[in-house]
Parts: C-alpha cells; sequence; structure tokens
C-alpha cells in the first residue's frame, strides 16, 4: 500500500472497531492492504477459504473529515460468507436461514504486527457464531487465521494477545483449560508463525491444520482475577495491566522458553486507586478514565477523576513505578487539574474545549513523558469531533506544556488505535 501522508502527523488516530466494506459509503477512498502470504492454522475445513477471501483496507485521510478520517474496514467473498453460512445448523437455518454478518475489532498493534478480532454473526444469535483472530504482519505482508482459543480453554485477564519478541515472536494469552472432574488448570498459549516456504521446499511444504496454540502450564496467581485492558512489554517483561487492581507480570524468556511453568508475580495498584465493590457498577468502562503503560524507565499509571459539572476541577493523577517487584511501591508523580491545562500557552489560541473532561489517556512508548488525551466538543448534531492534545509531564517540576493539537472526526471509538503512517508499507528483509 503506497499513500503519502501529511509530515505533520507522526502517527495516525482511528477507532478500534473495523466495518465491514460493504456497509461504507464512498468505497473508492479506500486502499486494499497487501497480503500476498495467507495462512489458516486449526480453522477447519474452511480456514483456507476464509482467510483468501478477506482483505483489509485503509484509509488516511484529513484527521477532521467525516468521511476520510483514517479508519480500517474488511471485506469478504461470498464465498466467505456462504463456507461460514453452511456450518449453521440444518434445523436453525430451516428457521432463520443461513445470512451472516461481519464485524472486526483491532485488539494488538505491536511493531510490525496487528491483531484483530474477526466475528461472523448469524441471525439466530447475537453471539458470534464464528470467531477469529486475524493476524497481520506488514513487514512479511502475511495475514493468518488462527482459532480464538482451544475447544478445552478460555482466556482469562484478557482476550487481547501480547506479542513477544520481534522478527520471530510470539502471541501469548493467559487461560484456563477444563480437566476431568469439573475442574481447570491454569495454562498460557502460545503461538509463533512458522517460516514462509522456501521456494527450493515448497513441494513438501504442508499446513498443520491441528489447534496452532502450545499450552503451557503456569502457576495459579491471585492475578487470575484480574481483568487487564492493557498489555505491553517493559524491560524483558510481559505486563498485563488491570487498571483497578494491579499488574501480572513474567519474565519473556522464562514465558517462552522457560521449561517448567512460567514463574507470574503481581504488583498492586495503591490501595485508593484499586476497586471496591461499589465502583463502575454504572460508570464507564475503566479505560475511559484510566490508562497504563511503559514510559522511559517507569510504567506510568494514569486517572482522571472527572467533574461533569465543573470540567476544570477534573482532576488528572499520575502513578509511576520504576521497577517489578512484588514489594515495589507506586510513586505519586504529578497532579493537577484541568484549569491549569487551560491555562498553558496555545490553549485558548487553539480554541480548544474549555467544557470538556478529557477522556481516553494514551502513551506512546517513543514519545517520554507525553500524555494524549481527547477532549470531546460539545455535540451540537451532525458529526461528532474531539481534539488530541498533548501534554509534555516529562519535567520533575510543576511545567507543563502542550505538545500536540489535533481536530479529529469521531464517529464512534472505543479504543483509541495509534498507528504508525507507514504502518502498512513496511517490509522486513528475509
Amino acid at each position: 500500500m503506497a499513500e503519502e501522508e501529511e509530515p505533520s502527523r507522526p502517527f495516525l488516530v482511528m477507532g478500534d472497531i473495523v466495518h465491514d466494506l460493504k456497509l461504507l459509503d464512498f468505497p473508492e477512498d479506500w486502499v486494499s492492504v497487501d497480503c500476498r502470504r495467507r495462512e489458516a492454522y486449526g480453522c477447519g475445513v474452511n480456514g483456507d477459504r476464509i482467510v483468501n477471501g478477506l482483505t483489509l483496507f485503509m484509509r488516511a485521510g484529513p484527521d477532521d473529515d467525516p468521511d476520510l478520517h483514517p479508519r480500517l474496514c474488511i471485506r469478504a467473498t461470498d464465498q466467505v460468507y456462504r463456507c461460514v453460512g453452511s456450518e449453521i445448523d440444518d434445523e436453525m437455518a430451516e428457521i432463520y436461514g443461513r445470512r451472516i454478518r461481519l464485524f472486526g475489532d483491532v485488539y494488538t498493534v505491536a511493531g510490525d504486527v496487528m491483531v484483530l478480532c474477526v466475528s461472523f454473526v448469524a441471525r439466530h444469535d447475537s453471539a458470534a457464531f464464528r470467531s477469529y483472530y486475524l493476524v497481520h504482519d506488514t513487514a512479511a505482508a502475511a495475514l493468518f487465521l488462527l482459532p480464538r482459543r482451544p475447544d478445552d480453554c478460555h482466556p482469562i485477564c484478557t482476550t487481547f494477545p501480547l506479542k513477544v519478541g520481534e522478527d520471530k515472536y510470539s502471541l501469548v494469552l493467559m487461560a484456563e483449560r477444563s480437566i476431568p472432574g469439573g475442574r481447570t488448570q491454569p495454562v498460557l498459549l502460545t503461538w509463533s508463525p512458522p517460516p514462509p516456504p522456501s521456494p527450493n521446499n515448497r513441494w513438501n511444504y504442508q499446513l498443520d491444520t491441528t489447534c496452532p496454540w502450545v499450552l503451557k502450564p503456569r502457576a495459579r496467581e491471585h492475578g487470575d482475577r484480574f481483568s487487564a485492558s492493557v498489555v505491553f512489554l517493559w524491560k524483558g517483561n510481559a505486563v498485563w495491566g488491570d487498571l483497578g487492581q494491579g499488574i501480572l507480570y513474567c519474565d519473556c524468556g522464562d514465558l517462552i522458553h522457560g521449561p517448567g511453568p512460567a514463574d507470574f508475580k503481581c504488583n498492586m495498584l495503591p490501595s485508593e486507586c484499586r476497586d471496591s465493590d461499589t465502583d463502575y457498577a454504572d460508570q464507564a468502562p475503566k479505560h475511559v478514565y484510566r490508562s497504563m503503560g511503559c514510559v522511559g524507565d517507569s510504567i506510568w499509571f494514569i486517572i482522571i477523576e472527572s467533574s461533569y459539572d465543573c470540567p476544570g476541577e477534573t482532576t488528572v493523577k499520575v502513578w509511576t513505578l520504576d521497577r517489578l517487584s512484588e514489594e515495589e511501591k507506586w510513586n505519586p508523580r504529578r497532579e493537577f487539574k484541568m484549569q491549569a491545562i487551560w491555562k498553558l500557552d496555545g490553549f485558548r489560541e487553539k480554541g480548544l474545549p474549555e467544557t470538556a473532561v478529557p477522556k481516553y489517556p494514551m502513551f506512546r512508548q517513543q514519545d517520554d513523558g507525553i500524555l494524549y488525551v481527547l477532549l470531546p466538543e460539545p455535540y451540537t448534531g451532525g458529526n461528532a469531533y474531539a481534539h488530541l492534545v498533548g501534554i509534555d509531564l516529562s519535567s520533575s517540576c510543576d511545567a507543563m506544556r502542550l505538545v500536540e493539537n489535533r481536530r479529529l472526526s469521531i464517529p464512534w471509538m472505543d479504543h483509541p488505535v495509534f498507528l504508525d503512517p507507514h504502518f502498512f508499507g513496511r517490509r522486513r528483509q528475509n
């Protein structure tokens, strides 16, 4: 895919929802994503037909254009719909037919790899009839289709796979496996892409149609009750972050190559930041006002304590963790109210909204010490907009400054996704 990007945009911002291209207007504005290698693993007799019939499309127009703003979508051939529909039970098909709808979500973006969840929904059930992980390795121009899990396992903590490694990488999920007696066994699920077939041995290259997930034992942990919203790597460790409880972490070498059960450890958030029995019963999901990620040599944890009656009184708190251990304490790094941001140079000059409570705090590992938030504009009907604002918090003193301001068209956004503008143009040298 070749498309010129504006030099003023060091990254793209888009929503995580991936719509069916057939349902969208202006299909000519989309560019197909190059996927020369397509393989399905453990996805049944129709796996190859499905992965060969799916195409990703990208659009990277102006941020504030409601018809062209950055977005990802997917298209399936008629054969894909027929294949999935043919798997519907005949009795159900007699009543409801075999009509199938397609949905997708971006789950993980790490390095050259994007992991999506692709779901096919039938008319007889609102839940997904068939659901897969679709792994796009942009540097290898490859598209892999995987089952969401083995039949006897179910993911815990999060369904977002963690990518471990660079060129030779693995995807990792925490899960529980059902065993006789109604019990469960804690396990890790890992998958690594096989090397591409060599021209010299293509004649005997055969894909493995069995379940591709490799099971590795792990110890049962307190963190099994976590519900992780973020997964990331930090200083050779794999980290799962529950924004209302704490982090679960494990050495990457032990995670993938260790001879025994993976050794996980847990570090809890400060007591005043943890969930209580009444928290979030009728509130927005935690990731709307909280975030966690690696920033320089620390892990940062952000809380936005919203005040809709008086947006200026909204408080932003920043905590940091400098090393991973079960005894290490989170340190309060910064606390400020939004009215302090209103006074920064450029805020009023650029027309940024003072009526907005910030949402979706985000980090980029490349931008040491910069907190990004979305400031929604007051909705007046028609298209919805928000400003992406970057606040530099890297100074050890109280000084802050605005370093980013972009107006975004946001018709719907659940998990904002940051994407390198040249993500789909990368190629790995073999």
